[in-house]
């Protein structure tokens, strides 16, 4: 069994006088964005290549409060819906005792009375209606090393009964080091995406995936700035996404390079 509770802005909702009776249904709706065209001579449509791009998706949080400072409670959960810039929640898995916490980009699109509360009591409930323009959820930074071959650098299903606790959705942040190279080219199984970079051999070559960002630097901890090498990126279809794989829940990286050491990963966990 799972618990879910989640926090705005980082603040907690839920205590001794505040619950949340609803927090959204257990999976939120898949809405794909789909670009296709006609081409004359031929039947049906034609779809991009690659794959596809998701409509944020919406969460409902139903909050309930009682006693002497419901109004005051209710006022407070008011501004922060207000306010609301991130939506965080934590699961813990009572089976495992394992948690996880995870974040997401949130806005809140409306935030109602449910209006079965009588005037000067102490009951109050409001519902209230969160866009998430990310879609998916993520955790912190975490690191792995892929050989330099690449390999699988995150499982997602390691633990028994626990079916994608550690990231079950596609990596909205990924970045790469590379060390003593002139050329790599690094593609997804998943999704057949990839992405190559060449010129001038690099002591320390990072790859932000996602920006279609490189630069260079003397330091093996330069995750965030050094010297602009992006002209140098090009890809086949489209640019590499990293999706887990179907079955096996692991994310896998395949990698061709000039030189031959290790691959240094950097990234966010996500979930649907």
């Amino acid at each position: 069994m799972i618990l879910t509770d989640y926090l705005i802005n980082g603040q907690q909702l839920t205590g001794e006088h505040s619950s949340l009776i609803v927090g959204t249904t257990h999976f939120t709706s898949i809405s794909p964005r789909i670009d296709s065209v006609t081409v004359n001579g031929r039947n049906g449509v034609l779809l991009p290549a690659g794959p596809l791009a998701f409509d944020a998706p919406e969460i409902t949080l139903k909050f309930i409060t009682d006693g002497p400072d419901a109004d005051a409670l209710m006022h407070r959960f008011y501004r922060l819906c207000r306010l609301a810039a991130e939506l965080t929640r934590v699961e813990r898995d009572t089976v495992s005792g394992l948690t996880r916490r995870m974040t997401a980009s949130a806005v809140c699109t409306s935030c109602q009375s449910d209006g079965d509360e009588i005037p000067w009591s102490d009951h109050r409930a409001a519902t209230a209606v969160f866009q998430l323009p990310d879609v998916f959820w993520q955790g912190d930074w975490q690191t792995a090393t892929l050989p330099a071959a690449g390999g699988v650098f995150l499982h997602g299903n390691e633990e028994t009964g626990s079916e994608g606790w550690y990231s079950n959705a596609p990596l909205l942040n990924l970045i790469l080091r590379f060390s003593n190279v002139s050329s790599v080219a690094v593609s997804d199984p998943v999704t057949g995406t990839d992405i190559k970079w060449s010129g001038p051999n690099a002591s320390n070559l990072y790859l932000d995936t996602i920006n279609r960002h490189a630069w260079t630097s003397g330091s093996n901890l330069a995750w965030d700035g050094g010297s602009d090498v992006t002209s140098g990126i090009d890809w086949t279809g489209e640019p590499l996404q990293v999706w887990p794989a179907a079955d096996s829940g692991s994310y896998t990286l395949r990698v061709k390079q000039s030189g031959t050491s290790a691959v240094t990963c950097r990234y966010k966990p996500s979930w649907e």
